[in-house]
């Protein structure tokens, strides 16, 4: 992680300010991440998926109590079906952007990273 300088704190890589080694982080995405999450969403997980399925009561329930690198992980590594995680690492963060999206969080501006550290830290 980055450091406080006497100019403030370090970027992440996420280019999010550096926040404290512990604890729950923001969830961060962009508009345009979630764009991108929705193309490969209709491009790719459509064929099985439907976007209702990433959203509402029961999705909640299943996804929202936990950190959203436990999705992240789930999808990176059992999606698509016929070819698990066959897709790029930025593919399924701009998806899970994309599901984030979906479920009325605000977008920010910076992209939603793929270092699964970082993505376990972070709260729906």
């Amino acid at each position: 992680m980055g450091t406080t300088t006497a100019d403030g704190p370090r970027e992440l890589s996420t280019g999010s300010p550096d926040i404290a080694s512990t604890g729950p982080l923001p969830t961060i995405f962009t508009p345009e991440q979630a764009e991108r999450g929705r193309r490969v969403f209709g491009s790719i997980c459509s064929s099985c998926h439907g976007r209702n399925e990433f959203r509402g009561p029961i999705f909640q329930l299943t996804w929202m109590a936990e950190p959203v690198g436990n999705l992240f992980q789930q999808i990176s590594t059992t999606m698509p079906y016929d070819e698990p995680g066959s897709l790029g690492e930025e593919e399924y963060a701009a998806i899970v952007a994309y599901m984030l999206d979906l479920n009325g969080r605000t977008p920010g501006n910076s992209e939603l990273p793929v270092d699964t550290g970082l993505l376990s830290r972070m709260k729906w």
